[in-house]
């Protein structure tokens, strides 16, 4: 729950500091955060001139693929489902938005955005569609993708700013007019970009 936390205050404070910025004419930032749960190692490495400490793990390296894939999804915060699974989700808002096979992994993962009103002036509209977002990857998972198509298109028509339904708009249209149907068709996005 910490890192959610802290990623979480750290939106809020960029959202803030974007409103003054707006208003002051300058630009505005955006800033990603993956965040993961799992074994990694921490250990001291270099030289005894040029010494610092890292972390390394498979676990280390999704979580980086997780804040590569906020630009992706056009999303502040992006965590595994083994972070949700250890979330408390009293405390927090989240939605799947896919499962992805990262660079370098057989294993597709699920992944989740955090949603919160007070740090993304989508926030609200998001929570307001949790179902309906639900129900649409739910349909594209069982490659009803016309179905599926409608709920999304519905969501974007209120909230245009939701990159993971415009990209389910795109994927959607991309496999209607492909006239893509297979059995062995898993739903799995395999994203190759670090």
């Amino acid at each position: 729950n910490d890192a959610v936390t802290a990623a979480v205050a750290m939106q809020q404070e960029l959202y803030r500091y974007n409103l003054t910025a707006a208003e002051d004419g300058r630009h505005a930032f955006k800033v990603g955060i993956g965040i993961n749960t799992g074994q990694m190692m921490l250990g001291t490495l270099g030289e005894h001139d040029r010494m610092e400490g890292s972390v390394i793990s498979d676990a280390v390296n999704l979580a980086s693929r997780l804040e590569g894939l906020t630009k992706y999804y056009g999303t502040g915060i992006l965590i595994s489902q083994h972070t949700h699974q250890a979330l408390d989700a009293s405390q927090f808002c989240s939605r799947e938005i896919d499962l992805v096979r990262v660079k370098g992994k057989d294993q597709p993962v699920a992944i989740h955005e955090i949603i919160d009103d007070r740090s993304d002036g989508a926030g609200a509209q998001k929570q307001a569609s949790l179902k309906q977002f639900s129900q649409s990857l739910t349909l594209y998972r069982k490659q009803e993708f016309e179905a599926a198509l409608a709920g999304f298109d519905s969501i974007l028509a209120t909230n245009p700013e939701d990159g993971p339904v415009g990209i389910y708009v795109e994927r959607c249209r991309k496999l209607i007019a492909s006239g893509w149907h297979a059995k062995d068709w898993d739903g799995v996005e395999t994203i190759n970009a670090k």
